[in-house]
């Protein structure tokens, strides 16, 4: 029988070297040749805690990753049919991350998805990251689809899970992830945009926590960033002799800072409110400094999660709807549309299709069109229409 051609291997954890205990406990993988020999590989220094590893350690997923890395790259011309999901899904975040250079919280949502793929059970103890994509069919993929949709999974969810399933299968003719079809995104409609009025937004800030959250909800009110470009907003951003902020970067806990959404700079006009807010944060301080600072942690960005618990306090102490605090954009969008076209709050909300601006449309007013349709209506635009003659 002719040996295979390709290799496998299990990771370990070891704690001892020839009976004596180990000063660190390090990965080992045990893989067999093709041959037939057993074989090992120290990949390196084990770290066993939930923390981030620090330089010269790795986690257990880091270290399987590595050995599937080795395998690849010592095995003998291994058919492509035959790798296992494991194995494709890191080919296919290495590629996302070298290649197309995906921000750190796109990689890290895509990994997590990839996880989740490759822990569902397949025979006795295996999981699906040992099963070699062969074996997967449109079934298989099409049952993951529906109880994701069963579980109430949004849009973007479903897609997420689609660029994986894709990016490990590939898009060939025979490859199952074909049956997965794109899922449209459905946009929040009118009844579903939920923002604050001027009157609200006043109250909101009458009863915030400090006046530090009085300049970040009127920042949000009247600029309509997104969290994130709050978190990254630094001096040099707020161009008070022009009279712009410019959002050019965003921060978030798992991907740092990597650029607001889009990866565009824009620039909004700077409200005399917010010229007032934002000129205590900003006078004197360098201009790399961040804006708005982590009370406890100098020079590292305000904590998003309890920001968004003093905003859910200051609206109920105010007695307002709790909304999101995405929805102080919502209430940028809709009074921007009252003075500016589609295009410029277009430009100014940094959207990427007209199409998610067009939302806003509804808050527009129009009189003119109204003067319009009244005068349609009138006893004296009435009387200019003809009378149809009686048939004889």
């Amino acid at each position: 029988m002719q040996a295979e051609r390709y290799l496998h291997g299990s990771v370990h954890l070891s704690t001892e070297c020839k009976g004596k205990p180990r000063r660190y406990p390090v990965w080992v993988l045990r893989y067999r040749l093709p041959s037939g020999k057993d074989s090992r590989k120290t990949l390196g220094r084990a770290w066993l805690k939930s923390s981030r590893p620090p330089a010269g350690f790795m986690t257990e997923r880091q270290a399987q990753a590595n050995a599937e890395r080795f395998l690849d790259e010592h095995a003998i011309a291994m058919p492509e049919h035959r790798r296992t999901l494991g194995r494709a899904c890191e080919a296919f975040l290495t590629y996302c991350e070298r290649e197309r250079g995906l921000r750190a919280s796109t990689l890290h949502d895509y990994r997590r998805i990839a996880d989740r793929l490759c822990g569902r059970p397949w025979r006795k103890d295996e999981t699906w990251r040992d099963r070699p994509l062969d074996s997967f069919t449109e079934r298989d993929i099409l049952a993951v689809r529906a109880e994701l949709v069963h579980a109430g999974r949004n849009a973007d969810t479903l897609n997420h899970y689609r660029r994986i399933m894709r990016g490990a299968f590939g898009t060939h003719p025979l490859s199952p992830a074909l049956a997965w079809k794109w899922t449209g995104a459905k946009p929040e409609s009118e009844g579903q945009l939920r923002f604050y009025t001027p009157s609200q937004l006043a109250a909101l800030k009458r009863h915030a926590h400090s006046a530090l959250d009085v300049a970040i909800f009127t920042l949000a009110a009247e600029a309509g960033p997104r969290l994130s470009e709050i978190r990254g907003l630094k001096v040099r951003n707020v161009d008070f002799g022009v009279g712009v902020v410019r959002f050019e970067d965003g921060f978030t806990t798992r991907g740092g800072h990597a650029g607001n959404k889009g990866r565009r700079v824009r620039s909004v006009p700077m409200s005399d409110n917010v010229r007032a807010a934002l000129r205590p944060y900003c006078e004197g301080r360098p201009a790399d400094a961040l804006v708005f600072e982590h009370e406890a942690k100098p020079g590292e960005p305000i904590c998003g999660i309890s920001l968004y618990r003093r905003f859910r306090s200051a609206a109920k102490r105010a007695g307002l709807p709790v909304l999101r605090f995405h929805d102080l954009r919502h209430s940028f969008g809709t009074q921007a549309i009252r003075v500016f076209n589609i295009y410029e709050l277009q430009r100014m909300m940094g959207h990427r299709h007209i199409t998610t601006t067009e939302r806003y449309l509804h808050y527009a007013p129009n009189p003119e069109a109204a003067a319009k349709l009244s005068g349609l209506w009138s006893d004296a635009e009435a009387s200019k229409v003809a009378k149809l003659r009686r048939a004889a």
